[in-house]
């Protein structure tokens, strides 16, 4: 039971690499590689530039939420989320995976790991419920553009229960800790003193974080702004595959994409989901398959060249510290 778990993942990812070959294959491989190949050097370049600048601010969201006692520089959360993105989304983990190794990574450079965990925690959060808001004018865009569109119920209620999730989410960390601390108490007894005393210093660590809440509220707003600057890449590769879009329309396709991949999250990379939602949210508004399917893979070549280094660098330093603590 437990192996046929393990190999899920890997079973999700072949089905989205056989879903790829087969859209490529339908919508015809040479169309798709005619229009990878009209986009120029400078558009590729300006479509990655636009993702490494969502990362930085992606960090400084991060570090508004870290304690101030902490030794958390905006360079440090800037890496730590570019490990978590890239580990979270590229190697065999789940997307929860990234989040422990994103906090990981500043915690060996010296974040208490409570803050570190807190952190994460309230960034996920607040990510989470800019993203609801995200989605949320995304709609309303489609609606305007398509009010007979089969996608609107559906992706209502979905936004519906996302929001109810992130309500929930925010309740449990307000006060979560003292359920945890009585389980793990009950299921442990006195053996279970030292998660409990974890528990309740990683609560503590949280109350700090959601005590200044003008900083939540900036977090919160700063996701969004990215969230917006998710779009604008789309935006530009869209415009680097010669198709003239319209802003509002790249951002309605770019929220809509997240709300449907936000379903599937435990395909590795979204291998599939990716290119099928491209495709049928493209459609929309008039662009070819091939188009909308080139763009999912000059997506994944971008997310490819930016993942490389962060990976090969972080796998670098994790192989000499190990080492240097051997010797």
């Amino acid at each position: 039971m437990k192996r046929s778990l393990r190999l899920l993942p890997a079973g999700f990812a072949l089905a989205g690499v056989a879903v790829v070959t087969a859209l490529v294959i339908y919508f015809g491989a040479g169309d798709v590689a005619r229009a990878l190949t009209s986009v120029s050097i400078r558009g590729f370049i300006a479509y990655i530039a636009a993702q490494l600048v969502i990362v930085v601010g992606l960090g400084v969201c991060w570090r508004m939420l870290l304690s101030r006692r902490s030794n958390g520089s905006l360079p440090l959360l800037v890496w730590g989320r570019a490990v978590r993105d890239a580990t979270g989304e590229f190697l065999p983990f789940s997307q929860v995976g990234g989040y422990v190794l994103g906090a990981r990574v500043i915690t060996i450079a010296g974040v208490d790991a409570a803050d570190a965990a807190a952190s994460t925690l309230a960034d996920i959060t607040t990510e989470f419920l800019a993203q609801l808001v995200f989605i949320g004018i995304g709609l309303v865009i489609l609606a305007r553009h398509a009010p007979q569109s089969r996608l609107l119920i559906p992706l209502a209620l979905g936004l519906s229960f996302g929001a109810l999730m992130g309500v929930g989410l925010t309740l449990v960390q307000r006060g979560g800790g003292k359920v945890f601390r009585a389980i793990a108490m009950r299921l442990a007894g006195l053996a279970g003193q030292g998660a409990a005393g974890q528990i309740d210093r990683l609560q503590a660590a949280l109350d700090r974080v959601y005590a200044r809440r003008d900083r939540l509220a900036l977090a919160a707003f700063l996701h969004l702004i990215c969230w917006f600057g998710t779009a604008t890449a789309s935006f530009i590769g869209f415009h680097a595959l010669g198709i003239q879009i319209e802003f509002a329309d790249a951002l309605c396709i770019e929220a809509l994409l997240h709300a449907i991949m936000a379903l599937a999250f435990f395909v590795p990379g979204r291998i599939g989901i990716q290119e099928a939602a491209y495709t049928l949210l493209a459609a929309i508004f008039g662009i070819p398959p091939d188009i909308a399917l080139s763009l999912s893979l000059l997506r994944r070549a971008r997310d490819f060249v930016i993942a490389v280094p962060v990976l090969v660098t972080w796998q670098g330093l994790e192989a000499k510290r190990l080492h240097g603590a051997r010797s």
